[in-house]
């Protein structure tokens, strides 16, 4: 049915163009998730400096720098992160070393994947069209780049839950590929091991998905195929009880005890927090103007989703369910654009777009849809044998998407990878890394002294110099924490520029920010102290 539907109707004549669309859309979309993974975002996040110095320490020692042995959840900053990100991350940094743009290798890569995936499941699913429509919509996603930018563990989620939809709706279509729907268990079972909104998500997403797909699984019973609904159901199982286990712990609620509603309300006061936070996940300034508050969660001057997506998510909920073949597919995407914002509903703040990762990519095959019943309907009035009005309609409504969907790629591409870098310095914790950086260029015998006014300057600096301390004994003969008046001789002092600047020494390092060209930090070389070094010099 799906063959004859894709080669069929107004849109048979250019199916060739359509993939040649999609094919450039799913490069840009690859680029603009990989390129500069090392200057952009600027600079590193605590959060990916831990995670990274975790996966280098597991592949080394098979311990975090917490101490645990093999860990499914780390001690990282006490908020305790579910590990798959540092595990997928381990061989990367262990063999290749550890640097800023190896430690987002892994989220640029499951960025990229969960574009074919949230294709290729619609295809299969919807037909053809609406599925290379997918990779326009999910190309271009500003929310969905950039966290595919951030080495943070929280792309996994939708990227596991997809590619597990994926391969349980490929093996149940053909029995030859029936081993498929074990890696779609696999893949479901290790979305716990993801994000801390997976605890929320899957129980949620997983009965919906259950109700969906339960006319397969009474015909892969009927089919004498029981062995694989049975034998994928026990792997699921198998793999997220111990992190369900694990989400009961001290430790596994110590993130919830923090940030969730009911910690902090109570009453009718909860319920109100809830659904005020809730809906205000659906406010439009917020999903297709300007995005997030934090700009560490949203790129300036774009929304969530584009704003061209707006009518095309109209049109599209409007003609998802005309078509009996594709009434449930639509009713669970409707379903997990619901339950998508939930897990930043249930906390006490607002507009977090990290909490809110789960969405993807159920807007996106929303509008999809909207974006190829669109382009079905151009193309019927382009090609009609009636009046000219009727073929100029088409073609104008053609041009016209053509031409926001231009525009909108030339703003995702110039605000992603040229004005973010330099916007979104300062609050990426660049100063340290870009210190850090110049610093090991400069470096020959000196030892390295990192100012304690540098926020989080333990873990930054050992995330830098992971590789060198390897197998010292003693790392106080390589590095250490201290703040200096005067910078002895054979040190590299490395400090804030807001901070008090030593006396003497020389200058060997200025970072500088682009916006505004004000300096972030300095390393200093020491100098043979003068006879007027002061007494009290550390």
């Amino acid at each position: 049915m799906e063959s004859q539907q894709s080669s069929t109707g107004p849109g048979a004549p250019y199916r060739r163009l359509g993939w040649i669309v999609a094919a450039g859309f799913l490069i840009m979309g690859a680029l603009l998730r990989c390129l500069n993974l090392d200057t952009n975002p600027p600079g590193l996040w605590q959060d990916e400096a831990s995670t990274g110095l975790d996966a280098w320490l597991i592949w080394h020692t098979g311990r975090d720098r917490a101490g645990d042995f093999l860990p499914l959840i780390s001690r990282s900053f006490g908020d305790y992160p579910l590990t798959l990100y540092r595990y997928l991350t381990a061989p990367i940094v262990g063999i290749l070393g550890l640097s800023v743009g190896r430690e987002r290798w892994m989220a640029a890569l499951f960025g990229t994947v969960l574009i074919i995936a949230a294709a290729a499941v619609t295809r299969l699913c919807a037909g053809e069209r609406r599925g290379l429509a997918v990779v326009v919509t999910a190309a271009l996603c500003p929310t969905w780049i950039h966290f595919s930018r951030y080495g943070s563990e929280a792309i996994l989620l939708p990227a596991t839950l997809t590619l597990g939809w994926l391969g349980i709706e490929v093996g149940a279509r053909t029995a030859r590929w029936r081993w498929a729907i074990w890696l779609g268990a696999l893949s479901l079972g290790l979305s716990a091991y993801t994000y801390h909104a997976v605890k929320l998500i899957l129980p949620l997403w997983m009965a919906g998905f259950l109700i969906y797909q339960y006319p397969t699984v009474r015909r892969l019973w009927a089919d004498r195929a029981r062995f694989h609904v049975i034998g994928p159901a026990v792997i699921f199982a198998a793999i997220v009880l111990p992190s369900l286990l694990l989400a009961f712990s001290d430790h596994g609620q110590a993130r919830g005890r923090t940030v969730l509603a009911w910690y902090h309300h109570q009453g009718l006061s909860l319920i109100r927090v809830i659904a005020s936070n809730y809906l205000s996940y659906f406010d439009p300034g917020m999903l297709f103007i300007r995005g997030g508050p934090a700009v560490a969660q949203s790129i300036p001057g774009l929304g969530m989703w584009n704003v061209i997506e707006l009518p095309l998510l109209i049109l599209g909920l409007a003609v998802a369910f005309r078509e009996p073949r594709t009434r449930r597919f639509y009713g669970f995407v409707v379903f997990w654009f619901l339950i998508g914002p939930l897990p930043g509903g249930v906390t006490y703040e607002t507009h977090n777009m990290g909490r809110a990762i789960a969405w993807l990519p159920a807007p996106q095959i929303l509008s999809a849809t909207g974006l190829a019943a669109a382009v079905d309907w151009a193309l019927s009035g382009a090609q009609s044998p009636g009046g000219w009005s009727t073929r100029v309609r088409g073609w104008a409504v053609l041009s016209t998407l053509a031409a926001g969907w231009l525009l909108t790629a030339y703003a995702v591409w110039v605000l992603t990878l040229v004005v973010y870098p330099r916007l979104t310095e300062r609050d990426w914790q660049f100063g340290v890394s870009r210190a850090w950086a110049c610093a090991k260029r400069v470096q020959t015998t000196e030892k390295f002294i990192v100012s304690r006014a540098f926020p989080m300057a333990m873990v930054f600096s050992q995330f830098h110099l992971a590789g060198r301390l390897r197998g010292v004994e003693n790392p106080s003969t390589i590095w250490d924490l201290g703040d200096r008046k005067i910078v002895r001789p054979n040190e590299l002092y490395l400090v804030p520029a807001s901070q008090p600047q030593p006396y003497g020494g020389e200058r060997v390092c200025t970072v500088v920010q682009q916006v505004d060209r004000r300096p972030a930090a300095y390393v200093y070389r020491g100098v043979p102290p003068s006879p007027t070094t002061p007494a009290d010099a550390p």
